[in-house]
């Protein structure tokens, strides 16, 4: 029996409103893929903030392109997937999304682990991280009874009120911070101010401060403090690391900006070649994309993979968090299972 691709839109939805540099939004859009072959299914999914190109119709139209060079196998698909056009330069969101799905399919019908199935061998502890979004000072106090004992906290800067913020924070909360600038800082003195209200034994790294025209100033930021800059919107490919890695101490690697789990690796490999730290991140993703990005979590340095703890319409349930550190719940597959009666739609030839 060929490998069958279906599909779903879905809106996932925020508990609170979630503030960034980039603005304020309840939500994602994203498309979540199923894929059936012999009984089996693997799921994927494709998750789009408003800043990205690409688009839910987009990746459907990907999709539909893709199914069509078929008959395919999961395994035939899988090892043409860096062939296909429709993900050459583009599309990676969707890339990663039916890549998801096929390393679902394929680990479950092989009855084989995922870690094994990517070569994966587990090396290090990584600091987890519950990210804060931009927050009137009255709501951190119950935003943060609401999430689980995290390593660290994940704190969004670059708004008028992030000093009285981070300093609210450091008394209602005793762990490190890693403030994420979402490239909305403007000066070095600027990101220099909140380092020193957080305290710098504080802080555990500085993400993305600078928007990429900016970057030689990440290294100034570094001399003046000591604290890490680890890249985000900078770096999105294996060429963009090689290429900014004198500006940044570490790389923030996300599934929608790179394309899957297969680059995900590659990437992690080379910025351990390069003598970078490396954090595993997410645009937001439900806990099935986050369960997918958390396959890698044994051979980085953080994990910020919090969008199951931030969304209130989650379909899926996947990673749980004890004691501040990532479990995961299965032997075969990604190890999420759906909870929701989502309606995927056939996509054929």
């Amino acid at each position: 029996m060929p490998l069958r691709f279906s599909c779903c839109p879905y809106r996932l939805l925020f508990k609170h409103p979630f503030g960034t540099a980039h603005g304020l939004r309840d939500g994602t859009d994203a498309l979540f893929i199923r894929l059936e072959e012999n009984g089996e299914v693997g799921y994927g999914e494709v998750t789009l903030p408003p800043y990205l190109t690409e688009t839910v119709r987009d990746a459907i139209e990907r999709l539909r392109s893709v199914a069509s060079h078929g008959p395919w196998t999961g395994q035939t698909l899988y090892g043409s997937i860096n062939h296909l056009p429709e993900f050459q330069e583009v599309g990676f969101g969707c890339r990663a999304g039916l890549t998801m799905a096929l390393i679902d399919l394929i680990s479950k019908s092989g009855q084989v682990a995922v870690g094994e199935l990517l070569n994966i061998s587990m090396v290090s502890e990584p600091v987890t991280l519950m990210t804060l979004g931009i927050s009137p000072l009255e709501e951190l106090s119950a935003k943060l009874g609401e999430l689980p004992k995290s390593g660290a906290l994940k704190v969004k800067v670059g708004d008028t009120g992030s000093i009285e913020r981070i300093r609210a924070l450091r008394t209602l909360d005793s762990r490190k911070f890693l403030l994420d600038g979402n490239q909305g800082l403007r000066s070095v003195q600027e990101a220099v101010d909140l380092v020193q209200a957080a305290g710098p034994e504080r802080i555990m790294a500085f993400e993305q401060p600078f928007e990429g025209s900016m970057d030689e100033l990440n290294h100034e930021l570094f001399e003046e403090t000591g604290v890490d800059v680890v890249a985000d919107e900078s770096v999105q490919t294996s060429g963009d690391l090689v290429a900014q890695r004198h500006m940044f101490n570490g790389v923030n690697i996300k599934l929608m900006k790179c394309g899957g789990l297969d680059r995900a690796l590659a990437l992690t490999e080379l910025a351990r070649t390069l003598d970078l730290k490396v954090m595993l991140g997410s645009m937001s993703e439900s806990s099935l994309g986050c369960t997918a990005m958390a396959q890698l979590a044994s051979i980085v340095d953080i994990v910020d993979l919090d969008g199951p703890w931030l969304i209130k319409n989650d379909p899926f349930e996947g990673i749980g968090m004890e004691n501040g550190k990532i479990i995961s719940r299965s032997d075969q597959g990604l190890g999420v299972n759906l909870r929701a009666d989502l309606k995927f739609e056939y996509i054929g030839s």
